[in-house]
């Protein structure tokens, strides 16, 4: 690691710290009502677990060019502000309404469809924050610092998620998630001002969604890591939600055990954050994260074969230790790759890439852990050695091995 640089030592913006604030509040509701829908969808079995999943993912992947475009043009404060009242609303209607039905098949899958829309004009703007709100030398220790505080909420939020589940059901989930929502919308009204839409304005909407795309694909760096990313996010992202509740499940845990094993995995990508937070990226970071993708795939291995929880959450930990390595450094390479007015942008191809592999990946993942003689081990190990071969693949690129922090 070389000494920092007069970059790496300057303050973060408070304006920053304010918006995180309001992130990680909210992400501590997203993460209780995203176990909630989890576990609940897994009670109908993996197949149909992955159904509801594919339902959020398909919507979400179908307009998120059109909400990134929407960021850059009205700026990425407004679009949250609108998204942000609209998931209030939903989570607030749904606490009555699974008072009164229960938790159906029927209802899982309309929420994930509502949530999938929201999403897609939700995300892109969010994640153009943290380049909106701070310097580009300071992005790699910003979006560490995200994610060191979500590890904190990721660990509580999942802990608070398993006991809300095991007291109330989806209901106490939601209305809790209601809550985490107000207080991101007061976040949004004292950042007022903070930021400024873009002039992206004289163009139509189809061609600023081409030259969106133009700016993410057009570059060599940024269209490796798109197309590295989006294999391993098919494999990696439908863990929390999908695959270890079903891995609980097939060990006869119950949710507050499914949601500690969520919980401690979250510990494992806040040590690699802290250490960045601490000291900034490494200088190599392209190769940090494809190694970061072989730990995640030992954790992977050793979560299909162990069968006692101890060790499952060791394994769980080694996985989280991977990811961290790879979101931590492929993420602010793709956030300094492109100018700041196409943040919302390329964020919404970022998140269109990861929506696409979940279409593709959460039900055939799914519905390979009902197989008899697959499970949900099975498909830990094959997932193990697919993220190998990714990993491996992407070091043999010079335009990953090179890459150097901004």
């Amino acid at each position: 690691m070389t000494p920092p640089t007069d970059s790496d030592t300057q303050r973060i913006p408070v304006r920053y710290w304010i918006w995180l604030f309001g992130a990680a509040v909210s992400l501590l509701g997203d993460l209780t009502m995203s176990f909630a829908i989890g576990w609940s969808a897994t009670r109908h079995g993996g197949g149909v677990a992955g159904v509801i999943l594919l339902l959020a993912a398909a919507p979400r992947a179908v307009l998120l060019l059109i909400g990134g475009a929407i960021g850059d043009r009205y700026g990425a404060p407004r679009v949250l502000l609108v998204s942000c009242t609209a998931m209030f609303l939903v989570t607030a209607t749904l606490v009555p309404t699974t008072r009164a039905v229960g938790e159906p098949v029927w209802l899982l899958c309309i929420l994930a469809v509502v949530i999938g829309v929201i999403d897609a004009f939700f995300l892109p703007s969010s994640r153009a924050m943290p380049r909106l709100l701070v310097p580009a030398p300071q992005v790699p220790r910003a979006l560490a610092s995200f994610q060191v505080t979500g590890v904190v909420f990721a660990v509580s939020g999942t802990a608070v998620g398993g006991l809300l589940v095991n007291w109330a059901g989806m209901s106490a989930a939601a209305g809790f998630d209601a809550i985490t929502f107000a207080t991101m919308l007061a976040v949004l009204y004292v950042l007022r001002g903070t930021t400024t839409p873009h002039g992206t304005r004289r163009s139509g909407m189809f061609r600023s969604i081409a030259e969106g795309v133009r700016a993410a694909f057009g570059r060599p760096l940024t269209r490796a890591l798109l197309i590295t990313m989006t294999m391993a996010a098919g494999l990696l992202m439908p863990m929390d939600a999908l695959l270890l509740p079903l891995l609980a499940r097939d060990h006869h845990w119950d949710a507050k055990t499914a949601a500690v094993l969520i919980a401690t995995r979250s510990i494992g990508v806040g040590v690699v954050s802290i250490r960045i937070l601490m000291r900034g990226a490494f200088q190599r970071p392209g190769v940090v994260a494809m190694v970061g993708l072989l730990v995640a795939a030992v954790g992977f291995a050793g979560l299909s074969m162990v069968h006692v929880l101890p060790l499952a959450i060791v394994f769980a930990v080694i996985s989280g230790i991977g990811v961290g390595a790879f979101t931590g450094h492929v993420l602010p390479l793709l956030m300094n790759s492109v100018e700041s007015e196409y943040q919302s942008r390329l964020q919404s191809v970022i998140v269109l890439c990861q929506s696409l592999a979940q279409v593709v990946m959460n039900p055939l993942l799914g519905s390979l852990a009902d197989v008899q003689g697959i499970r949900i081990t099975g498909v830990c190990l094959g997932i193990g050695v697919a993220i190998t071969l990714i990993g491996v693949t992407a070091l043999s690129r010079p335009v990953i091995r090179n890459a150097r922090v901004s």
